[in-house]
C-alpha cells in the first residue's frame, strides 16, 4: 500500500505485523566453503543451517497469518465429513467459482491423480511450459509432453510482458498433427515456473479456451502461482489495470475446466488441491484420491491445514 505525506510524496507500507522471527546464520567464508564442498555442491544436500539467504524454492516461504494459526486449533480432525473440509468448500466456491473440491496432499499429488485419470499410452499432453514433476507424471502414465510457449519465452533480453503465453497457431498445428481425440488436456502453467515465472494473459487463456472448447478437450490450470499471475496481469493487461485480484481470478477460472494447485504459495500450507465444476471430470479423479492420499475430505492432507488454507483463501 502506498501512504501519502504531506509533502505530497509516497512511501511503499507493507499491511501486516510481524509477530514471529526467525533466526538465520551467517557462517565464515571458510565454513560456507566447507559445506558447499561436503554436499558434493549440490544445493539440495546443504542442511539450512549453513544458508544464509534460501532462495531455492518458492514453496513453504510465505508465513502464515494469525487467523491462519488460530483457526488450526479449531480444525475438525473426523476421518470423514470434516467440518474444515466444508470451509474449505464454501471458500473456494466463494473466491475461485468452483463447487467441486478435493484436497491433495501437495501440487505434484494433483499432476499424479491427473495423469493416472486423463493420461493413456500414446496421448498427448499440450503445455505452455512444463514443470518437472508435470512431465513426469505424464510420461510416467505413457503420454508425451509438448511445450507450446512462443519464441520470445527463451530470449532473456525481451520485454514481452507475458512471456508465458501459449502459442496459438503450434496449440493448432499440435492438435491438427495428433488428432483432438489423443490430447489428454492442454495444461495453461500461472506463472510459468521454469523459464522464470512468467506470466500468460487473460487474452491468452481466452483464446485457448475457443480451441479446447472447439475440440471438446480439457483445459487444466495449474494455480500454484496464481497470485504472481494474476498480480502481473493486473500490471500488465490494459483491460484489468482497475480490476481487483480477486476479479482477475474469477475471469481466469470462468474459462478452465480443472484447476489444480500446490498451497505452498498462494495459500501458506502444506498441501493442495483439486477443484472443478464438471462432475463428470471429478468423478473420473475421485476413485484414485483414497487409493493414493487419503479419504475425499482431507486427502493428504492434516485437518489443520485443511482449516488454514479455508482462512488464507478468504483473508
Amino acid at each position: 500500500m502506498q501512504i501519502k505525506l504531506t509533502n505530497g510524496t509516497s512511501i511503499p507500507v507493507e499491511m501486516h505485523k510481524i509477530k514471529i522471527v526467525q533466526k538465520t546464520y551467517l557462517l565464515p567464508i571458510r565454513d560456507r566453503l566447507k559445506a558447499i564442498h561436503e554436499a558434493g555442491y549440490n544445493t539440495f544436500l546443504l542442511r539450512s543451517n549453513n544458508v544464509f539467504l534460501d532462495m531455492l524454492t518458492d514453496s513453504g516461504t510465505n508465513a502464515m497469518s494469525d487467523n491462519q494459526l488460530a483457526a488450526m486449533m479449531q480444525a475438525d480432525d473426523a476421518y470423514a465429513g470434516s467440518e474444515s473440509f466444508y470451509k474449505l468448500q464454501d471458500a473456494v466456491k466463494d473466491i475461485l467459482g468452483f463447487k467441486l473440491v478435493m484436497p491433495v496432499h501437495q501440487g505434484r499429488a494433483a499432476e499424479h491423480l491427473l495423469a493416472k485419470s486423463f493420461v493413456t499410452p500414446g496421448s498427448v499432453v499440450i503445455m505452455n511450459y512444463h514443470f518437472t514433476t508435470s512431465k513426469a507424471h505424464v510420461e510416467l502414465a505413457g503420454g508425451k509432453v509438448l511445450e507450446l510457449c512462443g519464441d520470445e519465452a527463451f530470449n532473456t533480453s525481451s520485454t514481452d510482458p507475458f512471456k508465458g503465453n501459449m502459442d496459438l497457431d503450434k496449440l493448432n498445428a499440435a492438435i491438427e498433427k495428433h488428432g483432438a481425440q489423443n490430447i489428454a488436456f492442454v495444461r495453461m502453467e500461472a506463472t510459468t515456473n521454469l523459464i522464470g515465472g512468467q506470466p500468460f494473459s487473460v487474452a491468452n487463456l481466452r483464446d485457448v479456451k475457443k480451441i479446447t472448447s472447439h475440440y471438446h478437450i480439457p483445459l487444466v490450470f495449474d494455480g500454484s502461482l496464481i497470485s504472481e499471475d494474476a498480480f502481473l496481469i493486473k500490471q500488465r493487461e490494459k483491460e484489468f489495470k482497475h480490476s481487483s485480484i480477486q476479479e482477475i481470478y474469477k475471469e481466469l477460472m470462468g474459462m478452465v475446466d480443472i484447476l489444480y494447485l500446490s498451497g505452498r504459495k498462494s495459500t501458506a500450507v502444506r498441501g493442495g488441491m483439486i477443484a472443478t465444476n464438471n462432475k463428470e471430470y471429478f468423478d473420473k479423479i475421485l476413485p484414485w484420491l483414497p487409493v493414493y492420499e487419503g479419504f475425499a475430505t482431507y486427502g493428504g492432507m492434516s485437518t489443520k491445514e485443511v482449516e488454514a488454507m479455508a482462512v488464507e483463501s478468504v483473508r
